[in-house]
């Protein structure tokens, strides 16, 4: 056993004697629930659910979701045309003022009809009467007086005026997304307006300003450092490898032992990471907030007394309990759960050679699966000294074990990289891809930072399928009792901070114009026909979307399909 560990295990035992025995004594404290809840994971507060423009957005638990009377430069989905009362399941309908575009939609060209409408019957959150000369995503003044949500027979015959299908930009989560399959004739709603519209999509793209050069988002395998949050156990607890209590366990902790909160996910769970443990835990079950740090400074003293005694440079926290963890890191699957960390992780690791051509090995054994493969001379950096003879290293992307005979670490060869410079290297071939690899997380240090990805696009693609399968309903914005295309997306990303528009023609020129090619998760894409924006889909990777779709298929994933004309970035990373 290393001395270091033996110096820090005498500690946490001489610690613990003196909390037992009441030299030190710990007194109880008080969980604090949902101190944490509304950060998001820039730092920043999450803004509340938004309130489309102009009017507020229903509470999810309102049976009725209609969004109508909006008259504000962003439109309503409905244009004044419905003064509908929600309660009591039912709404007496008024008079219509001129319509609002939504999601295409012109004033000029569904405004109208005064409806008059008889008492709105909206169980279920549609809305059948009371609707007025105007027209949302599609709708013709018919079709909305007469409570109709569907179109008919509508078919596609324009081109796409934009690169669409499968771009460069994916995601782990497109991987696992079995998109819907829509019939041919099945258009979103909105799409038989834009069929009446003249116009064209080349003239449309041709007065935006779309930007090509846009830096490229990459996410890699290595984790980036995070402050540290103080949390600690308010007794003996588990950590959890799913946020579900029944989920297999991957780490255990003593009470007031100490861990660090990387991220709340809103839910009653944190994602926190303690020793080598990475996983959930309940809130509930934490010391948390100002009695956390109170904690914390009277553990530090008790330490301080311990450490006066030791070899000076050891921090004080090596003598609190840490969890223990349950599970290998290569199988538990929160562990890179978000790729971020309180540890520093970007250190300055000694530069070698391969003296020949060689195989960088997943464990420390010859027979092992190779990772990636060296030409004699490509570069390799010493990550950590493993056990007999082997060396943990990092030669581009690829990571694993070597022997240490394999590499040249003379002086005369560290000399030679300081004269050319390490970029003038070659480095390793990848075999098998850092996902697959389970020797890629040995050490979380790397020569390099972590990729700037912003984690907001994971959240928010994630809460989007968590909607999947809940209905369309013309007007909505609630995630749960129905949205359209234009409402889904604003309800979606009002959840982490960004106000967008109440329509997607106005939403379409929001944030970074990019080619639909350069999408990346969480971007949005829109659809034109005959140079009418009429639709709003979110980017899930993959070639792939979520979106509200129409009154047929409510909230689905698909394949991207014909009319995608641009995506926008609003998500900066």
């Amino acid at each position: 056993m290393k001395k270091r560990e033996l110096i820090r295990r005498w500690g946490i035992l001489f610690l613990s004697f003196m909390i037992m025995s009441g030299t030190a004594s710990v007194p109880s404290y008080t969980v604090y629930a949902g101190e944490m809840d509304g950060l998001s994971t820039d730092g920043g507060e999450v803004a509340p659910e938004p309130e489309p423009e102009p009017d507020p957005a229903p509470e999810p638990d309102t049976p009725s979701v209609v969004d109508n009377g909006g008259t504000g430069d962003d439109g309503g989905d409905n244009g004044g045309g419905n003064n509908g009362n929600g309660e009591d399941n039912s709404g007496t309908g008024g008079g219509g003022s001129p319509a609002q575009s939504d999601d295409g939609g012109s004033g000029d060209d569904n405004g109208g009809g005064d409806g008059t409408g008889t008492t709105g019957d909206n169980d279920g959150g549609s809305t059948t009467g009371g609707y007025t000369g105007n027209t949302s995503e599609g709708y013709t003044s018919e079709e909305i007086a007469a409570g109709d949500g569907e179109t008919s027979e509508r078919s596609s015959t324009g081109k796409t005026a934009a690169a669409i299908g499968s771009t460069g930009a994916t995601s782990e989560i497109a991987a696992v997304i079995e998109p819907v399959k829509v019939g041919e004739m099945d258009q979103p709603e909105g799409y038989k307006q834009a069929e009446e519209h003249e116009g064209s999509n080349e003239e449309l793209i041709a007065q935006q300003h779309i930007v090509t050069d846009l830096p490229e988002i990459r996410k890699d395998f290595r984790f980036t450092t995070v402050d540290k949050v103080y949390a600690f156990s308010s007794h003996e607890m588990d950590i959890y490898e799913e946020q579900d209590k029944g989920s297999r366990v991957v780490g255990t902790i003593a009470g007031n032992g100490i861990l660090y909160e990387l991220e709340n996910e809103d839910n009653g769970w944190i994602y926190v990471e303690s020793g080598e443990a990475r996983g959930f835990v309940r809130e509930e079950d934490l010391i948390r907030g100002e009695e956390a740090q109170e904690l914390l400074e009277r553990l530090e003293k008790q330490a301080a007394r311990i450490s006066a005694l030791l070899p000076k440079g050891i921090s004080k926290e090596t003598y609190f309990f840490t969890a223990q963890d349950t599970v290998p890191y290569y199988e538990n699957e929160a562990y890179a759960f978000r790729r971020i960390t309180t540890r520093e992780v970007v250190i300055k690791a000694e530069a070698a050679l391969a003296k020949s051509d060689a195989g960088i090995m997943e464990e420390r054994r010859e027979d092992a699966r190779t990772v990636g493969s060296l030409k004699e001379g490509n570069l390799v950096y010493v990550i950590e000294e493993a056990d007999d003879g082997w060396l943990f290293v990092e030669s581009g992307d690829v990571r694993g074990f070597i022997p240490s005979a394999e590499l040249d670490r003379s002086n005369s060869v560290q000399a030679q990289i300081d004269e050319e410079g390490e970029s003038s290297f070659s480095t390793a071939k990848e075999v098998i891809t850092p996902k697959e690899n389970k020797a890629i997380y040995y050490s979380l240090n790397s020569v390099k930072e972590g990729a700037k990805y912003n984690e907001v696009r994971e959240k928010i693609l994630e809460k989007a399928l968590s909607c999947v399968g809940n209905p369309y309903v013309w007007g909505g914005t609630s995630l749960t009792h129905g949205a359209d295309c234009s409402g889904f997306v604003q309800t979606l990303y009002g959840l982490f901070g960004y106000k967008l528009p109440r329509v997607a023609e106005a939403q379409s020129r929001v944030g970074t114009q990019i080619p639909v090619s350069d999408a990346a998760p969480g971007d949005l894409i829109f659809f034109a026909r005959n140079g009418y924006v009429f639709h709003v889909a979110m980017y899930a990777g993959d070639g792939k979307t979520v979106e509200a779709y129409s009154s047929q298929y409510g909230i689905i994933t698909k394949e991207l399909g014909d009319n995608a004309v641009w995506a926008t970035r609003i998500i900066e990373d």
